[in-house]
């Protein structure tokens, strides 16, 4: 009897452990989510107390910054084939340009993301959120540039781009740097070799937004490449963007509840199956 008992513990406990680890990425990727969506709205807010003449001198700093960045076209920030790395020194104060600076959001609604958006591609800058790659165009918009924003993908606690194979050409996404709002169709999805660049290049009289993360999963020897072009957009279409992602975000909802339950069950079966043992005792 004592023998069945403690079988039946085991198998409680493993069941104990199973739920917690299928649970744990999807609590942890929500509450992340969460912070995320907290540090957006902070910035937003700190946005609308901004003067508008201080955001007019960046945004042109960061157009005069680009517009310098290519020695060359088609210029490679990968290799540095074509940059012009002797003018950029001339704008390493620039405040847009510092490691880990928030830069604003980059948000995907075909593939529900909406992660803020910083300066870099450090460990620090992606394990929070995307980065834009260093060399590459500022995320402003203009003739003449390409801003390579790279995120991870496949991480437990955090989705960023995972989602990102779920878009297709045609699908619109934004880029929300200050308190300016760009928009890009996607034209281009290619999947190639860490080592296969071309497609990042910066382009004469182009504007692209390239979204750049590893592929497939749990392997990430390639890198998914989904590039978008400029184009006028009625931002008053976009304002439910936000609130349809919250929403998705409660698919969280239904799997913790049942978890709760089945957790109570058995806490509820550990204390009755104690009391037992103490009562034989």
């Amino acid at each position: 009897m004592k023998k069945n008992n403690k079988q039946r513990l085991l198998g409680l406990l493993i069941i104990l452990v199973g739920i917690c680890t299928m649970a744990y990425p999807r609590i942890a990727n929500y509450v992340n989510q969460q912070f995320a969506v907290k540090d957006i709205a902070d910035y937003n807010t700190e946005m609308a107390k901004t003067e508008e003449s201080t955001i007019e001198r960046l945004i042109s700093i960061a157009k005069e910054y680009n517009k310098l960045l290519p020695l060359s076209y088609p210029a490679d920030p990968f290799s540095g084939d074509g940059i012009n790395y002797v003018q950029q020194q001339d704008y390493q104060d620039f405040e847009l340009l510092q490691p880990a600076v928030m830069l604003g959001y980059v948000e995907v609604p075909s593939a529900k993301i909406y992660v803020p958006m910083y300066y870099g591609t450090s460990n620090t800058v992606l394990d929070k959120g995307v980065g834009v790659l260093e060399n590459s165009s500022l995320p402003v918009g203009g003739e003449g540039t390409h801003a390579v924003i790279v995120g991870h993908n496949g991480m437990a606690s955090r989705r960023i781009f995972t989602d990102l194979e779920d878009v297709k050409e045609g699908d619109v996404f934004f880029v929300h740097v200050l308190n300016k709002d760009f928009a890009y169709q996607i034209d281009q999805i290619k999947t190639v070799l860490p080592d296969e660049v071309e497609e990042l290049r910066i382009i004469k009289d182009s504007d692209f937004v390239t979204l750049l993360t590893c592929t497939p999963f749990g392997v990430n020897d390639h890198r998914l490449l989904v590039r978008g072009h400029r184009i006028e957009y009625d931002f008053s279409q976009q304002h439910d963007s936000t609130m349809k992602l919250l929403w998705w975000q409660t698919e969280i909802f239904w799997p913790l509840v049942i978890s709760i339950i089945i957790l109570i069950i058995l806490v509820w079966v550990f204390i009755k199956f104690f009391k037992k043992r103490k009562m034989k005792k």
